[in-house]
């Protein structure tokens, strides 16, 4: 236990460290979208995505398909560097293209709730972005991870939990956010990265209050880079 506690305390203070040595070009609340979405459904919802890259975006496949109709989006803001939704830095709601790699057909399913969004102009450029790594089984295992998003009212929320591999590309959490979280980057900051990396987004919790995410993948980036998420 003392031996946790100890890891925890140096992985937040080589997070800090981190943010502050990268802090002419990286700030976690403007790499962090809060998403207002709605679908052609009626649906509306709120959800979080992070930059990866100049134009890139990760964030879940439920926050651009209504999982409960099947339905694509109708309209979706952006809203970066927002410590309230009303009061972001910058504001996007034109000019891009999505992914999705889960249509919600045959209903909600966690396996391939991931998507992602290539902007037509290089937003990450005053944004800035976190790193994309598509981790193995044995670096993501048991490993303290953060997870960043705009809660319903707006607000900008920090977790911080232990990350286990799971079944189906996926992540189970100790801990998860609520509403405003779903497709939050969960994300790795310790000594060793040079950059908070993302490896999953944040999808849906159980029944035990236990958090699960889908990983970043070799397709998905594939995907990304040929779409010039990237560049």
């Amino acid at each position: 236990m003392m031996k946790r506690i100890a890891a925890l305390l140096l992985t937040f203070a080589l997070l800090l460290a981190v943010l502050s040595a990268s802090a002419a070009s990286f700030d976690e609340h403007k790499a962090t979208a809060y998403m207002n979405i709605r679908f052609q459904c009626g649906c509306s919802r709120v959800g979080t995505g992070a930059m990866v890259g100049r134009r890139g975006l990760v964030t879940c496949a439920h926050n651009l398909i209504c999982p409960t109709h099947s339905q694509w989006y109708k309209s979706i803001t952006f809203v970066f560097g927002a410590k309230s939704a009303s009061s972001g830095q910058k504001k996007v709601s034109s000019g891009f293209n999505v992914t999705a790699y889960e249509t919600f057909k045959n209903g909600y399913k966690s396996d391939h709730d991931i998507g992602f969004v290539v902007f037509d102009k290089p937003i990450g450029d005053s944004t800035g972005w976190y790193a994309f790594q598509v981790g193995s089984d044995e670096f993501l295992h048991e490993e303290f991870t953060h997870i960043n998003y705009y809660n319903a009212n707006g607000k900008f929320q920090d977790i911080f939990t232990i990350q286990y591999v799971a079944d189906g590309n996926q992540l189970k959490l100790d801990d998860h956010p609520y509403s405003g979280g779903d497709g939050a980057p969960v994300f790795l900051a310790y000594e060793g990265l040079d950059w908070p990396t993302v490896v999953a987004v944040y999808t849906s919790y159980d029944n035990n209050g236990k958090g699960y995410a889908r990983r970043l993948t070799n397709q998905v980036y594939e995907d990304m880079r040929n779409n010039g998420a990237f560049d």
